[in-house]
């Protein structure tokens, strides 16, 4: 039996069928002292009360398990990038499944599915192992049959997971110096991508139509000590985007709408919420999940999971 496997079997999954309104929660526990983003995978299960009902232990996972979205399938969608893994949940059961799609062995970030129900994955990292710092290689895989650890590009697939177009998106530079696309939006036209890549300076656009890089939508002041971290979209194609102790909510011209102060470092994940009168922040350093009114900024909800630097992925459940 795989470590992985061994490990999630020793654990109690209380995760329950989901109902509408359940939020859950990427939060992986981090237990194995080599090497501090691999432990064993978990997903939250949270009612529309914000109070737990239960957990998922993951199986198929050794690192971080985050970019959770409920896809065009119906079900949700996790991943782990390091292990080249992607996991699904049946909302009906609680139960991770294997709906036996066969997509590459690539860094995935997380995924998104355009109105037609094609899926679109991004990859997290790109380039070379020695682009990557020397405490992160233990878990880093090569991309089979390369000696690259990844192309930070995006990947268009039917609901069959046929492949259909690779869209080949400049990267940006960041603190680790290896990561790719971390964040991923599709415009309202359905032709642009709007992306970034974690703590860079930049927010990126990319013309699938065309095929060709466009200018960025938004590029922060390089003197500044200023970051984008995590994006989000609203329904009426708006950017939601974490800053470090701030979000802003960003119009499709690139001008700030709104600003949000945050206290502290380490907020990441960012989703308008179901009612789309709402923002969900999740703190990537604490396991602090906190939900906003939009306009108003007030925090009208909040909950927290024991989670130290690996809260990496919010999904809400419509029903």
């Amino acid at each position: 039996m795989p470590d992985d496997v061994a490990r999630a079997a020793a654990k109690v999954s209380t995760m329950q069928p989901f109902a509408p309104g359940d939020v859950l929660v990427g939060a992986t526990e981090l237990n194995v002292p080599t090497d501090d983003h691999a432990g064993d995978g978990r997903i939250f299960q949270f009612g529309a009360d914000l109070k737990l009902k239960g957990v998922l232990y993951t199986q198929g996972t050794t690192h971080l398990v985050k970019g959770l979205a409920f896809g065009a399938d119906g079900l949700l969608w996790a991943f782990d990038s390091a292990e080249h893994a992607i996991i699904w949940v049946d909302p009906k059961t609680g139960k991770q499944v294997f709906p036996g799609y066969r997509f590459p062995a690539r860094p995935w970030s997380s995924g998104f599915w355009d109105a037609a129900g094609n899926l679109y994955l991004y990859e997290h990292i790109t380039g070379t192992i020695d682009k990557v710092p020397e405490k992160y290689r233990q878990m880093i895989r090569f991309v089979p049959g390369t000696q690259k650890v990844g192309d930070g590009n995006v990947y268009k697939f039917d609901k069959a997971g046929n492949l259909l177009a690779v869209y080949e998106t400049e990267t940006s530079t960041s603190f680790a110096g290896y990561l790719g696309v971390t964040s991923c939006l599709i415009d309202p036209t359905e032709t642009q991508l709007i992306y970034t890549t974690e703590t860079s300076k930049r927010i990126m656009r990319f013309d699938m139509a065309n095929n060709r890089q466009l200018p960025d939508l938004m590029v922060l002041p390089q003197e500044a000590r200023e970051f984008v971290f995590c994006l989000g979209r609203c329904a009426d194609g708006t950017v939601l985007a974490t800053r470090g102790a701030k979000f802003e909510h960003i119009d499709l011209a690139g001008k700030v709408m709104q600003t949000y102060p945050l206290e502290g470092p380490g907020w990441a994940t960012i989703k308008e919420s179901l009612d789309k009168k709402h923002i969900w922040v999740t703190s990537f350093f604490n396991g602090t999940v906190l939900k906003f009114e939009k306009g108003s900024g007030k925090v009208v909800g909040s909950f927290s999971v024991p989670a130290q630097r690996s809260l990496a992925g919010i999904a809400e459940y419509a029903g």
